[in-house]
């Protein structure tokens, strides 16, 4: 079942949303030697062979860092696995075939804050841990939609599919909360820099029973540029991958309240297309092979159909069971970093590709001891 979207509402909420995406800037910088150049100690407990790289006349980032960042996202999500239920345990999958939902679109938005801190282990090397806090929601469409085969009028066999104006759920809002932990790897020569990052975050969202596991990945090339008030401008350009790691299916439970509308149309356009079935067949000359077979499975379908909706009107909530993909997982990034002292840096990064939209700006503080 590969719609490409994801499906009830808030099912793909999680999606999330809560990407942290703080990459560290070059750590080092690479002047021209100088052999006349005074030998000094190097101060700070990190990097490890830190007192090395300053001998080699080479610039040092202070060690530790610590960012805070406005982060938004956007991400097109399809669904792989969906089905649902009521309360009670009633299977809602017996009565209604996911697949004739036919979800169309789910784009799953989330905003927020996240909180970094870094250290430079390594002169090359940098680990970080992060905290994030994000609102979102969720957009789901959806085309009800029943192909049919059977004897036409002709008695010739036909496919039969009915096309519907796509149903729009209204939005369904959550938070998240991620934990997560990375790591950057720099590499800088003259004003020229490459990077390469990778973090894994894990976050929990109010409409979910399990924690989303999400990898991100990325790689940057940049040049920074000395202005001669000792600023510092980097600016790259890069590419950026998301994933789901964990792949087993997400569970939680929606109130119907945000779905009632939307499901009631559904269901309604599912009954039009049976009606119009059922219209076909009992034209067909009572000779049709198979006709009365097919009207009575025609007639159980509709009496399904009907008690969907009365379950549907009277339920609180359903429970679901997904399975969701990132319909792109790569996405191009820009962006810069300002460097205004030694202490006091801003950054702005900006991704994008069809299927996704990514932002993120803030400030960041290095201190040493």
């Amino acid at each position: 079942m590969k719609n490409k979207t994801l499906s009830y509402s808030s099912l793909l909420f999680l999606l999330l949303l809560a990407i942290p995406c703080a990459k560290a800037q070059s750590g080092i910088q690479f002047p021209k030697s100088d052999s006349t150049s005074v030998k000094k100690e190097y101060p700070y407990v990190l990097p490890i062979w830190g007192q090395e790289v300053v001998d080699r006349n080479i610039d040092l980032q202070l060690p530790f860092g610590f960012n805070v960042n406005y982060v938004f996202n956007q991400m097109s999500l399809e669904l792989t696995e969906f089905s649902m239920n009521f309360y009670d345990g009633e299977n809602l999958d017996d009565i209604i075939n996911p697949e004739s939902l036919n979800f169309t679109e789910t784009v799953a938005t989330s905003n927020g804050v996240n909180v970094r801190a870094d250290a430079w282990i390594l002169p090359l090397l940098n680990v970080y841990g992060l905290y994030s806090r994000n609102q979102g929601s969720t957009k789901v469409s959806f085309q009800p939609q029943m192909v049919e085969t059977g004897l036409g009028p002709n008695g010739n066999l036909k496919q039969i599919t009915t096309p519907v104006k796509p149903i729009d759920v209204p939005k369904v809002n959550f938070s998240t909360n991620s934990f997560g932990i990375g790591s950057t790897a720099v590499y800088g020569w003259d004003d020229y820099f490459v990077s390469v990052d990778g973090n894994i975050t894990w976050t929990t969202s109010d409409l979910l029973a399990e924690t989303v596991t999400f990898f991100v990945g990325s790689g940057r090339i940049g040049r920074r540029v000395v202005f001669r008030n000792k600023m510092k401008l980097s600016v790259y350009i890069g590419a950026m991958y998301r994933d789901f790691v964990n792949r087993e299916n997400n569970t939680g439970s929606l109130g119907v309240p945000e779905l009632d509308e939307a499901m009631t149309q559904a269901i309604g356009v599912l009954n039009t297309i049976n009606n119009e079935q059922i219209d076909l067949w009992e034209s067909l000359p009572d000779r049709t092979p198979g006709k009365e077979e097919k009207l009575n499975e025609l007639y159980a379908r509709e009496q399904r159909l009907d008690y969907a909706l009365g379950r549907v009107e009277e339920s609180n909530a359903i429970n679901y069971s997904i399975k969701k993909e990132i319909i792109d997982n790569w996405s191009t990034q820009l962006g810069f970093n300002y460097e205004i002292s030694d202490h006091w840096m801003y950054r702005a990064e900006l991704g994008y590709r069809a299927d996704q939209k990514f932002f993120m700006t803030g400030l960041q503080y290095r201190f040493g001891f």
